[in-house]
C-alpha cells in the first residue's frame, strides 16, 4: 500500500465523545416523561437511532434547515430513539425530550485513544483532519474544540456546501489539504455516511467500533480502538 500523508478523522463518536454521555442525558430527559430505562437500553437505542440519522442526514442536509426544521427533525429522533428503546412516545413528548437536550449544557470530550493517537501522529508528521456534518464552519468549530495543537484543519458540510457521504465534501477536503486519495485514509463510526462516502471518494476507509455492534461487517478493516490503528500506519509508513 501507499504511504499515508494524511488522515480524516470523523468527529462524533470517533474523536470526541458528549460529556455528559449522551446516555445519561437521555435518561434523566426520559424521567420527565415519566420514563424509566436503563443505561444499557437507551445504549442499545442510540445505536439503532444513530443508523437512521445518518441516513435521513445523507438525504436532508441539517445545515440547509431552519431552526424550526431543526427542532421539529430532532423531536423526531427523539421519538424514533424511544421506540427503539422499547416506548412509544407522541409528538408532544418527544418535543418536550428534544427541548431538555437541547437546552443541557454539554461540551466534547476528547476520547482518550484520539488524545494518544493524534499525539502520535503529529510526531510522525502525518497531516490530519476532522470532516463533519456540522451546520457551522470549521474556524469556529475548530475553537471551541481547542485543537489547533492536534488537528491540522476541521472542515464541516457548510464550509464545503456539502454533507457526507457525498463525495464533494470528501473531494473538497482533499483539496483543501493538497491531498491524494491514495495517499490519505479515513477513521468514522458511521457505515452510511463515513464508510460509504470514503468508499465512494476512492480513500481507504476504517470503521471505528466501539461498541463492538459491526463484527460481521467486512466493506472495510473495522477497528475497536483508534490506537489500533497504529499498526495500519506503522505498515503504511515503512
Amino acid at each position: 500500500m501507499n504511504k499515508i500523508t494524511h488522515i480524516i478523522f470523523d468527529l462524533f463518536n470517533t474523536l470526541y465523545r458528549f460529556d455528559p454521555e449522551r446516555e445519561n442525558t437521555q435518561i434523566d430527559a426520559a424521567k420527565i416523561i415519566g420514563i424509566k430505562i436503563s443505561k444499557k437500553e437507551i445504549n442499545d437505542a442510540l445505536n439503532q437511532a444513530d443508523k437512521w440519522f445518518a441516513k435521513e442526514t445523507a438525504k436532508n442536509s441539517i445545515h440547509l434547515m431552519s431552526e424550526e426544521e431543526k427542532d421539529l427533525f430532532y423531536s423526531n429522533y427523539e421519538k424514533i430513539l424511544f421506540n427503539y428503546a422499547g416506548h412509544e412516545i407522541s409528538n408532544e413528548q418527544s418535543g418536550i425530550v428534544w427541548n431538555f437536550v437541547k437546552g443541557m449544557k454539554s461540551s466534547l470530550k476528547l476520547f482518550d485513544d484520539a488524545s494518544d493517537l493524534l499525539n502520535i501522529l503529529k510526531k510522525k508528521k502525518v497531516i490530519t483532519c476532522i470532516v463533519t456534518n456540522f451546520d457551522s464552519d470549521g474556524r469556529i468549530l475548530s475553537k471551541s474544540l481547542n485543537v489547533p495543537n492536534l488537528v491540522d484543519y476541521v472542515i464541516t458540510s457548510k464550509d464545503a456546501g456539502a454533507q457526507k457521504p457525498s463525495i464533494e465534501i470528501f473531494n473538497y477536503s482533499l483539496n483543501f489539504m493538497n491531498a491524494k486519495p491514495e495517499n490519505c485514509i479515513f477513521i468514522g463510526d458511521q457505515i452510511e455516511t463515513d464508510i460509504k462516502g470514503a468508499l465512494k471518494a476512492n480513500i481507504k476507509p476504517f470503521l471505528i467500533d466501539r461498541d463492538k455492534i459491526h463484527d460481521e461487517f467486512n466493506e472495510c478493516i473495522v477497528i475497536n480502538s483508534l490506537t489500533e490503528l497504529l499498526k495500519f500506519i506503522n505498515l503504511q509508513s515503512n
